[in-house]
């Protein structure tokens, strides 16, 4: 056999086996990586995990959100839409071990963003964000950034450039007056340049709140936080610079001719197939908007009769943002505790029914499965002990998100242990 068959055969042989691991289910694609040298290089090939992200991206789509229970304890929600299921967990079951978790409780467990795979989670007690990786189990703690002023507002902001890189990048920003001057303040962290955050700076001429019911946006390479009068601060995560986008036009004649909602949140920011979106809701129209970058002008795309409105006039319904649909709406029956769940049907031209979920809650965080890497690095000044209840937490949500397991803590002899209850409430 010359040396130029021996090559083909090799190459073949490769073919074949890229072909095959790229069509297992990632949690087994990530066990592949032991299998040898080569196969953990092919698997880490930037070309590879492009082809892992498009044919998984669609497939493992997931909604994830948290609702706080009365009897204070935290629940985890999710909503996998192939096909639309709902499941449910507790993952503080009972009050009494609130006080024997080494001082921290699942109360301080809050879910901040979701970018490409990765969740950023707030560990608020030992006063660390989290980026974790439910697919391959990896985490890393990163420290508050430092400030010498008090924060009015804060909202933090995940980029991952995941599969174009394995780096990701930390936002935070507040707003800061100083000498009569009004400033949004940014702290940076890179992956590229884990534990060094570093601050810039954007003044304004008016203070404008920043909406919790719409969590930052990343598109494009940037950063966007919506403002509550509309308009939207734009941090681009490469040049580290930031703007401010102007209120859209549209939104004042809508208000005069239709009437603005008086209550309730009636302005969101997502991403809908591809593209950086407005969902404003007027008395009367739902309207849509994308943004068109080269112009920086927003375009209304969509209007149609407002069906996320009670009698009364209350809004009962708010936008999901599923990456590559158009936008869908969770709608409220009224006088029961489910919604529906509405998605545009292009050949109708109108939106439908497409299902009946239970327990819903806004915001709600679009997660599918990847490789992206997390960087790990070392946890100073987090003791062994909250290192080690940290990672059983996390452990606690990967097999919830990954394998739909409703788990519940139970206590014992003063001590909290995980008890897997298989067999998630499915709607």
């Amino acid at each position: 056999m010359t040396r130029e068959q021996k090559k083909y055969i090799m190459e073949f042989r490769d073919d074949i086996l890229w072909e095959i691991i790229s069509r297992l289910p990632l949690k087994f694609v990530v066990q592949c990586k032991l299998l040898s040298k080569n196969i953990n290089s092919m698997i880490s090939h930037p070309e590879f995990a492009q082809n892992l992200y498009q044919r998984h991206k669609d497939i493992s789509t997931q909604l994830i959100y948290s609702i706080n229970d009365w009897r204070l304890f935290r629940q985890f929600h999710k909503i996998s839409l192939n096909p639309i299921t709902q499941y449910v967990t507790t993952l503080c079951y009972d009050i009494d071990i609130l006080a024997s978790c080494n001082g921290l409780n699942l109360f301080d467990i809050e879910i901040l963003a979701s970018c490409n795979g990765l969740i950023l989670f707030d560990f608020e007690k030992i006063r660390r964000y989290c980026v974790f990786n439910p697919t391959t189990g990896e985490h890393q703690l990163i420290p508050y950034p430092m400030s010498s002023f008090a924060h009015d507002l804060e909202r933090t902001g995940l980029a991952v450039d995941y599969p174009n890189s394995d780096q990701y990048k930390l936002v935070t920003i507040s707003s800061l007056i100083k000498n009569s001057n009004l400033f949004y303040k940014f702290h940076i962290l890179s992956s590229e340049r884990s534990g060094l955050w570093h601050e810039i700076q954007l003044r304004t001429n008016t203070f404008t709140s920043l909406p919790s019911s719409s969590p930052p946006v990343y598109w494009r390479d940037s950063l966007y936080w919506l403002r509550s009068d509309g308009s939207v601060i734009a941090f681009d995560t490469n040049r580290e610079e930031a703007i401010l986008i102007d209120r859209p036009e549209f939104l004042d004649h809508f208000d005069l001719s239709y009437g603005k909602i008086s209550t309730g949140e009636d302005i969101w920011l997502g991403r809908a197939q591809g593209l950086l979106t407005l969902v404003c809701i007027f008395r009367k129209f739902v309207v849509i908007a994308t943004y068109d970058s080269a112009s920086s002008r927003w375009r209304v795309s969509q209007t149609f009769d407002n069906f996320v409105l009670s009698p009364e006039g209350t809004i009962i319904g708010f936008p999901v943002w599923i990456d590559s649909k158009q936008v869908s709406f969770l709608v409220e029956r009224l006088s029961t505790q489910y919604h529906d769940l509405y998605e545009y049907d292009t050949e109708i031209n109108k939106y439908k029914n497409a299902a009946v979920l239970d327990t819903v809650n806004y915001p709600m965080f679009c997660v599918h499965q990847t490789l992206a890497c997390v960087h790990k690095t070392p946890s100073n000044n987090v003791t062994t002990a909250d290192q080690t209840y940290i990672a059983a937490k996390l452990d606690l949500i990967r097999r919830f998100i990954m394998e739909g397991i409703s788990i519940q803590e139970e206590s014992s002899s003063g001590q909290s242990s995980a008890a897997a209850d298989v067999g998630g409430e499915e709607k």
